[in-house]
């Protein structure tokens, strides 16, 4: 048995709305599914040029604490770019939206850049040699 890689990953937001935004901005994801209810406000994302998809949820009446890469759960999101050309790019357009970010960082495996969501959620672009 083996995986072939990944399908999606979901985000739990503070405000939806917000999220959304700036995941469209910054990665022109296209909304798939929107799916408010009493309890929660979900959506699917779909990247352009990718099987990625991206959820984000607010979930209603909970505690939103920021995000915390040192708590059990999740360190980092890192989305993988094809060059290292590409990855200049990126850079380019997070400096472009005001974006902070890690500028481009070698690394063994190849190069990262690093940087956060609104809600401090820890993402990186990637390109493995």
């Amino acid at each position: 048995m083996r995986t072939v890689g990944a399908s999606h990953v979901s985000f739990s937001v503070s405000d939806f709305d917000r999220s959304l935004a700036w995941y469209r901005e910054v990665f022109g994801a296209e909304v798939m599914l929107d799916e408010p209810s009493d309890h929660r406000h979900a959506a699917v994302l779909r990247l352009p040029g990718s099987d990625l998809l991206i959820g984000l949820c607010q979930f209603y009446e909970r505690d939103h604490a920021p995000f915390d890469p040192t708590r059990t759960g999740l360190d980092h999101f890192a989305f993988a770019v094809a060059t290292h050309h590409e990855l200049d790019g990126w850079t380019a357009h997070l400096d472009r939206l005001g974006i902070a970010h890690s500028g481009l960082l070698e690394v063994p495996p190849g190069a990262i850049v690093n940087f956060k969501d609104p809600d401090g959620i820890a993402l990186a672009l990637m390109w493995r040699r």
